[in-house]
Formats: structure tokens, sequence, C-alpha cells
């Protein structure tokens, strides 16, 4: 195999999004409540565990991201890690320029007020510890207070080279991927 490289300056952000698009990730929705206590939400793959001790992940959102401004005044989020039946989850998380639909989606409020939605992989619910700046994104590290697992069993969503896929349990994605449509 041979890599093709790129100087610093020539990299353009589509092609930034099509090398980054091959290393696949988990899919989640990051929600955390309004200055109303309304629920809020976004899809977010910019998820990773950050330390173990203490406990922390970080979360980076776009600036003009309702959920961060949200997750801002609220202090505290909630990193929902979806199962692959729950693509729609995702796509209704997704939508830029609208708020979420929330009607029909299973939530309960958890440990710090944010929501946690039923039936995910795990949910791990934080306090804001730190905000940074990361170019058109703001890095959100918080510290982990609470966390739920699911029963084993289950696969994970995984976002690859522009759409979702699942892994068969031997841990191979398979030979088709779904487009995402959001």
């Amino acid at each position: 195999m041979t890599l093709q490289s790129t100087t610093i300056a020539a990299v353009t952000a589509t092609q930034f999004r099509e090398a980054m698009g091959h290393f696949p990730t988990g899919v989640t929705v990051v929600t955390s409540v309004d200055v109303n206590g309304e629920p809020v939400g976004t899809t977010a793959n910019a998820v990773s565990s950050l330390s173990l001790d203490p406990p922390l992940v970080l979360v980076c959102f776009d600036r003009a991201s309702t959920t961060l401004a949200a997750i801002r005044h609220h202090g505290a989020f909630v990193v929902n890690m979806l199962a692959a039946p729950q693509r729609h989850l995702s796509a209704n998380f997704a939508r830029r320029g609208f708020a979420a639909a929330w009607e029909g989606v299973g939530h309960r409020p958890g440990f710090t007020g944010s929501p946690r939605l039923h039936d995910v992989l795990a949910a791990v619910e934080c306090t804001v510890e730190y905000r940074l700046p990361g170019g058109d994104h703001e890095i959100v590290v918080g510290r982990v207070r609470d966390v739920e697992v699911a029963e084993e069993g289950t696969a994970p969503l995984v976002y690859w080279r522009g759409g979702y896929t699942a892994l068969d349990g031997t841990g191979t994605p398979p030979p088709t991927t779904l487009r995402a449509t959001a």
C-alpha cells in the first residue's frame, strides 16, 4: 500500500474529512438540558476517553451547536453510545439547523438531570471539567460521574467511510456500508 502525502498548506476540509472517514468510530448522542430545562442532543463521533484517574472523556462540538450552548449553561451532559439498531436516533439528532425531535424518543433524567436515552449500549454521565478552543469546534472535557452499561450481545453502531456499518460479531464490518441520511 502506498500512502499519498499532501503538504499541510494544501490539505482542504474535504480531503481531511475523507481521510478521517477511514477511521471507524462509534456513534453517540450527547444530551443535556437547555436553559428552560428542555432536553437537547446531538449526534457525535468526536468522543474519546481521556483519563482513567480521574475518569475523563472529551467531546468536540461545533461552536454553533445548541447542545454545546446547553452544556455551557447546565454544566453536565450524557454520552449515549448507540447500538446497531439505533441508526434512527443518530439521524434524528444529526439534524443541522433543526431541533432534534424528542417525541417518541425514550429517555429519563440521569444523575445530573441530563437525558439518558433508553436501550443504548452505555451511558456515561459527566459534569464539565474544562472547555478548550479547538478551531471551529469547542472541546469539552467531562468528569465521569456515573455510568450505565447494557447487557452483552448487542453490536455497536459504527460510522466508517461516510456511512453507517455494524460489526458482524467477529469484529469485522460487513461488506456493504449503509449510507448516512443525515
